[in-house]
């Protein structure tokens, strides 16, 4: 029974009111030449749908609302900021004219709020490897040694040394510089070496280089960023059950009355029923069960 009248108790209060889901920024009550006012302002999206902040009639400090009309305002929006994006581009050797030759001058910019174009800022580009493998050679050096009285390869040294790497020898062309008459014959008189050395070395190699630069410039945004609505009520003073003229809300009063004639009915009902059981079982206690069923057949 409880339960049932709560129930009906929750239907009845959702049918008179229902309340906006938006929450307004100003509510101001007036008296404006004459008529009570409620007037709610409201700032939402642009995408926003205004029909949901009408609220039903209410009835606020002794007078009943009800919606009289809703005015737009747009809220627009037009600013400039600076704006700075960092690319990133890879390349094979450390050489500016090559690095240049894949930025842009110029580069599109939009985030869904500001748009514009920015320039490439010569001074903020950076390049380093990328990474770093070892990688081998061979150095390769030659010597010549003047002079020499004879081809001997005693005069040649064995190993020399070049960049820092001992290099060994690994050819060596003797050359004839002069000459003497021994006898009737010709000779040989001094001779010049000239020696290669050979070795192999092991150095870092960069991969390859990446290159970061800036894009910087001014970018702006314009259009509508919000939207204003201004929700106004007319109130008129309260009469029976806190409503307005008693002939506008007939239908109401009428559920309410309805709603409360059949609370009633229904407590009058188990009301009875429950006296009616609480004597059937008083009169079954006080005879035997036998005389209380000749006493039903009797009845």
């Amino acid at each position: 029974m409880k339960k049932l009248m709560i129930a009906l108790s929750l239907i009845l209060t959702f049918s008179v009111q229902t309340f906006a889901l938006e929450v307004p920024t100003q509510t101001v009550v007036q008296n404006l030449n004459g008529q009570q006012q409620v007037v709610k302002t409201y700032t939402l999206r642009p995408d926003a749908d205004p029909k949901e902040l009408v609220e039903e009639p209410f009835v606020l400090d002794g007078y009943h609302y009800t919606f009289a009309d809703i005015t737009k305002a747009e809220n627009h929006v037009d600013d400039t900021v600076l704006k700075t994006e960092t690319v990133t581009l890879e390349t094979e050797k450390d050489d500016l004219s090559q690095i240049l030759a894949q930025l842009s001058p110029s580069m599109d910019y939009d985030d869904g709020m500001y748009s514009g174009k920015l320039a490439l800022d010569h001074t903020s580009i950076h390049t380093e490897a990328a990474g770093y493998e070892t990688r081998h050679s061979t150095l390769r050096e030659t010597k010549v040694i003047d002079q020499l009285d004879r081809n001997d390869m005693s005069y040649v040294p064995g190993t020399t040394v070049k960049n820092g790497c001992t290099l060994n020898l690994s050819n060596v062309e003797w050359r004839v510089t002069g000459t003497e008459l021994v006898g009737e014959t010709l000779m040989p008189s001094s001779y010049q070496a000239v020696a290669t050395y050979s070795g192999s070395t092991a150095y870092r190699a960069a991969t390859g280089y990446v290159t970061t630069a800036e894009y910087t410039g001014e970018v702006s945004r314009t259009g509508v960023e919000s939207v204003t609505y201004t929700v106004t009520y007319l109130g008129e003073e309260a009469g029976i059950f806190g409503l307005g003229h008693w002939d506008k809300h007939i239908p109401v009063v009428v559920w309410l009355l309805a709603g409360l004639a059949l609370l009633a009915a229904i407590g009058l009902a188990v009301l009875a029923y429950s006296r009616r059981k609480a004597a059937e079982y008083a009169a079954y206690e006080t005879v035997s069960p036998m005389e209380y069923e000749e006493s039903e057949e009797y009845l």
